[in-house]
């Protein structure tokens, strides 16, 4: 009895040492990959190198990658970007989708693109390792869309191929900026229509049934974060969202969405109570009054609580301030998408 106690304490210890090094391993590609690749403007020849790395991260887990090129036009000038994408078989042919960008802005800045996207982009790939050789009953495409920071490019040419297969779809997820912000929100498209384009205004979905599912799934595991549904704000219900993100053009095909963003809709911004205010931490403030929750001096703040799009978005200033918060969010993702992913039967 005691040697099978003992080997079960070994095989525990060493199972929990995996575990603590596959974290670390995830960490470390987000911390590598948003500081090797800052500059991944949508186009650039730093997203093309960008999406090399990723190609070659998949490969080495044994992964075939599709690659999708397709052209735009920005700013007058055509260019060339591509969605990268690896799928995990399930049992049944109906499909997953759970997305997220990895191009950045707001390089000119300072920004590394940490937050917005390299937290989505790692933690799909983070995932793609922990599920590889898991059984799951739905099929999962994991897809890094390109040029999403400039309208949404990869997602739109994403649900207008001839390889999008509309009618297996059950649902998609959308990774953006899913670390950083002072809570985790899970949200639904907007009840009110986005503006789809090409796509009959028939066509539109909002049903919040795939949000509800995931925050159903994150209650029951006792050691990630908490996911929420924002307050309702002017404009904007309770537990909804814009259209300024990879999940629209799924929304306007008709796909049921959830959006993962960490944020805090209960800061009055700039532009008010939106969750473009990420963090009510003082020092991404000029001056922060802590009992109204807002700007001491509105004519005076610079910085807005803001991490996206800014300076702050890189290891220089989220590290030393919010290393702990952002490693418990990232991590919570990983293993909340995992469950899901597993758990998931409609």
């Amino acid at each position: 009895m005691k040697i099978i106690k003992n080997s079960f304490v070994f095989i525990t210890l060493s199972l929990s040492s995996l575990q603590a090094s596959a974290e670390t391993q995830s960490w470390e590609s987000l911390l590598a990959f948003s500081s090797n690749f800052s500059d991944r403007l949508a186009g650039s020849r730093s997203e093309y190198n960008a999406g090399e790395w990723l190609i070659n991260q998949y490969e080495d887990l044994g992964f075939e990658v599709n690659q999708y090129n397709f052209k735009y036009f920005y700013k007058d000038k055509k260019r060339q970007s591509r969605n990268i994408e690896v799928v995990l078989k399930g049992k049944s042919p109906k499909t997953l989708i759970i997305g997220a960008h990895y191009d950045s802005t707001g390089h000119r800045k300072g920004s590394a693109g940490l937050i917005d996207n390299a937290s989505g982009t790692i933690a799909l790939l983070a995932l793609a390792k922990e599920i590889k050789e898991q059984e799951h009953f739905y099929t999962i495409r994991l897809v890094s869309f390109g040029a999403e920071e400039v309208g949404l490019q990869g997602s739109k040419k994403y649900v207008t191929s001839s390889s999008f297969d509309k009618d297996n779809l059950v649902g998609m997820i959308n990774l953006d900026t899913v670390v950083g912000g002072d809570y985790l929100y899970i949200h639904s498209a907007h009840s009110s229509p986005y503006k789809c384009n090409d796509a009959k205004s028939s066509n539109y979905e909002y049903s919040p049934w795939l949000r509800d599912s995931l925050l159903s799934e994150s209650k029951k595991l006792t050691d990630i974060s908490s996911y929420h549904l924002h307050p309702a704000t002017q404009g904007y219900p309770e537990g909804e969202t814009g259209g300024w993100s990879d999940h629209a053009p799924f929304a306007c095909e008709g796909v049921p969405i959830a959006h993962i963003e960490a944020t805090n809709f209960m800061i009055k911004g700039k532009s008010g109570f939106d969750g473009y205010s990420q963090t009510s931490n003082p020092n991404f403030w000029t001056c922060f009054n802590d009992e109204k929750q807002t700007a001491c001096k509105n004519k005076k703040e610079k910085g807005w609580g803001q991490i996206w799009h800014t300076k702050y978005d890189q290891e220089k200033y989220l590290i030393p301030e919010l290393e702990n918060h952002i490693k418990t969010q990232f991590h919570s993702n990983i293993e909340f998408l995992k469950s899901f992913a597993l758990a998931f039967k409609g």
